[in-house]
């Protein structure tokens, strides 16, 4: 992998954090006339704690599918590792945006600040899966040579 890949994971990260930011921003702007904090199951609202707990499997699904992909990857040249990390990046990098995103849609709904909250958290963890040279060098094991080509 050139840095150009690097750079444009990288990018492809930047760009799902700033739909999450915009969307985020837009909705409070929206609905900051009717915001309200309630956490009690017992709510009427159809989207808690439904959003939430979506939330929480979309993660752990995309966690277990981006490991799951890097599994298979011995007895393959850095640059098939490599390709294969990429897809392995976005699919965990989709399925880390959608809780945020759909959470902010409950926000956005319903005014309830504990969808927004929920969506923060999950945009947090959205941020820490940021690619780096480091991060990949240790997921796919790789030595120099191969390591230059980062």
């Amino acid at each position: 992998m050139n840095s150009s890949k690097l750079k444009a994971m990288q990018t492809i990260h930047l760009a799902f954090c700033l739909a999450i930011v915009l969307m985020a921003a837009t909705s409070y702007l929206t609905v900051k006339d009717r915001l309200y904090l309630d956490a009690d199951l017992n709510q009427n609202d159809i989207f808690f704690p439904l959003f939430p707990l979506i939330g929480l499997v979309s993660i752990a699904l995309g966690q277990f599918l981006f490991k799951k992909q890097l599994s298979n990857l011995h007895g393959l040249s850095a640059d098939d590792k490599i390709n294969k990390y990429q897809v392995a990046f976005l699919m965990r990098t989709a399925l880390f945006e959608l809780p945020a995103l759909l959470n902010i849609v409950g926000f956005l709904v319903s005014g309830n600040i504990v969808f927004l909250i929920a969506g923060v958290v999950f945009f947090m963890l959205l941020v820490s899966a940021r690619p780096s040279k480091q991060a990949i060098i240790e997921a796919l094991g790789l030595n120099y040579p191969d390591t230059e080509k980062l």
